[in-house]
């Protein structure tokens, strides 16, 4: 079952208190971690599933991703990264992982931080990614 505890008014409120929330990368323990495991964005086409209030996606463009699209389930964490992103390289669409329609080969990058435990069955999943990366993709 896809859950979806972000678009709950009091769950959302508590949410977005948190220092992740509201610095943003800098206050996510797991970012200087991360960042370090990551490629390079320049000029690749980077999907981001289950993207929040999308800090990872403006990373992405930041670092030069020619596009990057973020993926969430939760109408109020993708109004809210809407509200916070200018670039245009950066499109933000509502949907569930379980549900990924990408065309095959499409993204050079495909991530997702903290996000995956909320899947039931992550084969399914892992088949999507796998069909919408590029050939040599991350």
């Amino acid at each position: 079952m896809k859950e979806n505890l972000y678009d709950n008014e009091e769950f959302f409120a508590r949410y977005s208190a948190f220092p992740r929330s509201v610095e943003g990368l800098r206050a996510a323990g797991e970012w200087h971690e991360l960042r370090r495991l990551l490629p390079p964005f320049a000029g690749k086409r980077v999907l981001y599933l289950g993207c929040g209030f999308g800090w990872h996606c403006r990373y992405a463009a930041e670092q030069g991703a020619a596009r990057v699209v973020g993926l969430d389930l939760s109408e109020k964490m993708l109004a809210r990264a809407r509200r916070e992103t200018t670039d245009p390289r950066i499109a933000y669409v509502r949907g569930a992982m379980e549900d990924l329609e990408a065309p095959p080969g499409s993204f050079d990058v495909v991530l997702s931080s903290l996000a995956l435990h909320y899947v039931e069955d992550l084969e399914p999943v892992f088949r999507r990614i796998f069909t919408a990366l590029a050939p040599g993709g991350d």
